[in-house]
């Protein structure tokens, strides 16, 4: 549906089309096979379903071993953990996207830059 701003209200678009972002989103899509974004997809889909609130940086956890997001490290950031990091936070974006309630975002942060996290609040709409 729709992802909003949590300060300005306003429609966030283009995040997955655009810019830097977009481009590391397709280069996702071009290095995962589609059984593994189907499966990434499904396990973000379950997460948030019937949430009020959810913490970006909580879904994975710190050992993706054994889970859908393992495909992101090993094959689509290239063991960059960095980068891991920043396409799995696009791919929960896109979750967000998807589902069929409307949410508000922000970035927040336990009082350093280094440890900002994304979190997704659904609108009481």
């Amino acid at each position: 549906m729709t992802i909003r701003d949590m300060g300005s209200g306003k429609v966030v678009t283009g995040v997955l089309q655009t810019g830097e972002r977009g481009k590391t989103y397709r280069k996702i899509c071009s290095r995962l096979t589609e059984n593994e974004l189907a499966a990434i997809r499904e396990a973000l889909d379950s997460r948030i379903d019937g949430k009020e609130i959810e913490t970006s940086s909580w879904i994975p956890g710190s050992d993706w071993k054994g889970t859908p997001y393992q495909a992101i490290y090993e094959q689509a950031a290239k063991m960059n953990p960095d980068l891991a990091a920043l396409m799995f936070g696009l791919l929960v974006w896109e979750a967000f996207e998807r589902d069929k309630n409307d949410w508000y975002t922000d970035k927040f942060s336990m009082g350093g830059e280094g440890d900002r996290f994304r979190v997704y609040f659904r609108s009481g709409k």
